[in-house]
Formats: structure tokens, sequence, C-alpha cells
């Protein structure tokens, strides 16, 4: 009896099956990665954020200067409303006024992308300055930034600034005052 020769390969159903378990797993990642992706950019965002807040601190202080960080729509003059959806400026500010007069701009920090955050704030506040020794001036008690999923399907970030030293410290999702 001649020996019968292998057959290597898959069989019509075995690929049908394959391809319906890879569905069914993709079907069931999409949704959970999208959730991840949304928590990320609202995360960088709230880094952004703190990060701009830091630098703006920490060139006051070493620059022995008042620093001014505002928001801006054209990354060029502070806007004169408290738009921080808008990229901010870092600046030299010597007008102790409440207006800002850019002495010179220090750098510029873009917002976070409105596709994919919503930023909102408490508390008023059309800028931040920082004196020489790094304490706030005319910063309100209520003072907090929040990072919120347009579609409402992740928790949301916030910053709450300490009205004289502007300590930072990441608040709960009930503080980002989400709509």
């Amino acid at each position: 009896m001649p020996a019968q020769p292998i057959k290597n390969g898959f069989t019509l159903i075995e690929l049908m099956v394959t391809v319906a378990v890879l569905g069914i797993t993709v079907a069931i990642a999409v949704p959970a990665f999208q959730n991840v992706i949304a928590s990320n950019q609202l995360q960088e965002s709230r880094d952004r954020m703190r990060t701009a807040i830091m630098y703006a601190k920490g060139e006051a202080v070493a620059g022995n200067q008042t620093v001014t960080l505002c928001p801006s729509a054209d990354a060029s003059t502070c806007g004169d409303n408290s738009n921080w959806d808008e990229n901010w400026l870092v600046v030299t500010d010597n007008n102790e006024t409440g207006a800002v007069s850019i002495d010179r701009i220090l750098r510029s920090f873009e917002a976070p992308s409105p596709a994919g955050v919503t930023m909102t704030h408490t508390g008023g506040v059309d800028l931040i300055r920082f004196q020489a020794d790094g304490i706030t001036l005319n910063l309100p008690p209520t003072a907090s930034f929040g990072f919120c999923d347009p579609d409402g399907n992740v928790n949301a970030d916030s910053l709450i600034l300490s009205p004289s030293t502007a300590a930072l410290r990441t608040g709960s999702s009930a503080e980002a005052n989400c709509p």
C-alpha cells in the first residue's frame, strides 16, 4: 500500500474560525483601548498645565522677578479673559496693577487639544502671577483647573493651587467641575 502524501495547510473551516475569533477579540479590545487613550490625554493635559505653572514659578525665583502665566489666543499677547483652552504664555511682567504688560516672553505652551480634552477652571483665574520669592499675587482661594473627557467615559483629572504658595496637588474627579 503506497504511503499517502502529507497535506500541509488549513481547511476553510479552520480559517473561518480563526478570523471569527480575531474579530471578536478586536471588537472587545478597541473600546477599552479608546478609554486608555482618552485617559492618557487627560493626564498629559494636566501634566502640561503643571509644567507651565512650575516653570513660571521657577523663572520668577531664578530671575528674582515677577513672572506671569496667562492664556493667549495668538501666542504673543496675554488674553484679557480667562479662556485657558487657548495657548499659554509665561512672561516677565513688572506691572502689578492687574493687567499684564509683557516685558519678555519666556515660553509658550500649547493648550490641550479641544477634541480630546475639555478644560475647566474655578475661581476666576485670569492669570497666575508669581513674585520673585515664588509666592502668588491675587490668586483666588478656589483656584483650580479641571481636565474633562468630552464624552464622559473617563474619570476627570484636576489641579488645585494653593492661593498663597501656588503649591499644586492633583485633585479628585469631583474637583474638576466637569460639565
